[in-house]
């Protein structure tokens, strides 16, 4: 693994999400973790995880197995760190505890399926008030005080650059046209262009120039990235 001076400047100089996301993967590949996770903590009343997350990389599957399964409401690592400031741990034994006595079961089999067996969780503040938690699990012994301590520093400075990232997509997000907002309205319903532009009365040469300055504004590689990125920002619902 590199020194962590080397780790922080690598961060310091990361211009885009994507950049970021390709930090993170490495970061949670030193530490021998499965995966990441970068999610907006839920509030009492979510119900699903996903529309939660901002940035991850998770086992395939997890997420949506994890969210079919009904299990963010009762989840007592969110519960803790809607409170905590401090990072919070999670271990597979620990899996079914606190929760009502039917989930309990289904969550042990979820987790060991996918192999995680332990999981750490860092409250972090963005520049501007906002809450998250930067997340990493997998199947690997508990974190070591001193690992703890440098992960937490690395994570620190990760989402300083994701807080930055997001206000300026926030802003790049106001200059969509009320084009671009209907075509990505219609995206996120699972419509092709060809439909879009049967919908709305264009071509669908038109309809993909519209996407594609949209991804160019909020800097999204594909239509997948640019549909989650604009949820994420309530462009649409």
């Amino acid at each position: 693994m590199e020194g962590p001076s080397t780790l922080i400047s690598r961060v310091n100089a990361i211009r885009t999400e994507t950049e970021l996301a390709g930090f993170l993967r490495e970061l949670a590949a030193d530490f021998d973790f499965k995966g990441f996770m970068v999610i907006d903590i839920p509030t009492a009343a979510d119900r699903k995880l996903s529309p939660r997350i901002a940035l991850s990389d998770m086992p395939s599957g997890f997420i949506k197995d994890y969210d079919a399964l009904g299990l963010l409401q009762n989840s007592p690592i969110f519960a803790r760190l809607r409170h905590s400031t401090a990072p919070v741990t999670w271990n597979l034994e620990s899996a079914g505890l606190g929760r009502p006595a039917e989930e309990a079961d289904p969550a042990l089999e979820l987790f060991s399926r996918h192999a995680i067996s332990l999981s750490v969780y860092y409250p972090v503040h963005g520049a501007n008030g906002r809450r998250a938690v930067v997340g990493f699990v997998g199947n690997r012994a508990a974190l070591r005080h001193s690992e703890m301590g440098e992960l937490g520093l690395f994570v620190m400075h990760a989402y300083d650059v994701y807080s930055k990232l997001k206000g300026e997509a926030e802003i790049s997000a106001a200059a969509l046209t009320a084009r671009e907002l209907e075509v990505l309205h219609w995206a996120s319903s699972g419509k092709t262009s060809m439909e879009i532009a049967a919908i709305i009365s264009l071509s669908d040469h038109t309809v993909n120039s519209y996407m594609n300055s949209a991804m160019r504004k909020l800097d999204c590689v594909n239509r997948t990235h640019l549909v989650a990125k604009a949820l994420r920002l309530h462009l649409i619902s």
